[in-house]
């Protein structure tokens, strides 16, 4: 019975003594489990970035109520495409009368002004920046070209794109993805999508191009209409 007392008090002390001699690394596991246990969850996290089910929303608006617009926002800085760029952009997409060429983030007009004056398209800028959207204007008026020009001031994403029959981007690779389910639903097969240096994620293009320029180079993307998606 004593010895039995006896194994019991060892395999106590033990017990007691183990986390004292236990390797770093065990140490370094246990740190880290504790530090998981402590994370602080954000909206990112999942369930938190489920989108909010019917019932949910039911209950706290109006089934009538109208869904609140999405505030614009700017989706790039204003760089403008150097003027060789602007012309191989417009002869890649082979731009005739026949078009209609719309410029999303069109900054002073360059393109849609040299889409109407030089290969005598109709063309479409849009600007969400009200200083440049009405330089722009400026320009088309001092060049006479009202009958050929129109410069939308607002909200690119929200723009009616059904009539384009090319589209010319200098924005943010960032921008461009999210344009992209917009242009694949809305543009019509046959219309080109030319991209200034920033690609189309998920598209493939027809051609590239690069365009040399001093020190540096620019480069050209041409998509075509559903191909660029639509690709086996």
């Amino acid at each position: 019975m004593a010895m039995m007392r006896w194994r019991l008090g060892a395999i106590l002390i033990a017990l007691f003594l183990l986390p004292l001699a236990a390797p770093e690394q065990f140490r370094q596991i246990e740190a880290a489990a504790q530090q998981r246990s402590r994370r602080v969850y954000t909206n990112d996290d999942y369930p938190f970035n489920r989108p909010r089910s019917s019932a949910s929303s039911a209950a706290n608006s109006s089934p009538d109520a109208p869904s609140p617009a999405r505030p614009a926002e700017k989706l790039a800085p204003f760089v403008p495409s150097p003027m060789e760029v602007v012309d191989r952009m417009l002869t890649l997409a082979r731009v005739t009368p026949e078009d209609t060429v719309y410029d999303l983030g069109s900054g002073d007009g360059r393109i849609v002004i040299r889409a109407a004056q030089i290969f005598g398209a109709k063309s479409v800028g849009v600007e969400l920046d009200p200083g440049l959207a009405a330089e722009s204007r400026k320009s088309v008026s001092e060049l006479k070209l009202e009958d050929k020009v129109t410069i939308i001031q607002g909200d690119l994403l929200q723009t009616d794109l059904k009539p384009a029959t090319v589209v010319t981007l200098y924005l943010l690779v960032s921008a461009n993805e999210m344009l992209r389910p917009i242009l694949e639903k809305t543009l019509k097969p046959g219309t080109r999508v030319v991209a200034h240096d920033m690609r189309v994620p998920g598209w493939e293009s027809d051609r590239e191009e690069a365009v040399r320029m001093g020190s540096g180079t620019h480069f050209v993307f041409l998509y075509l209409i559903p191909e660029a998606f639509q690709r086996q």
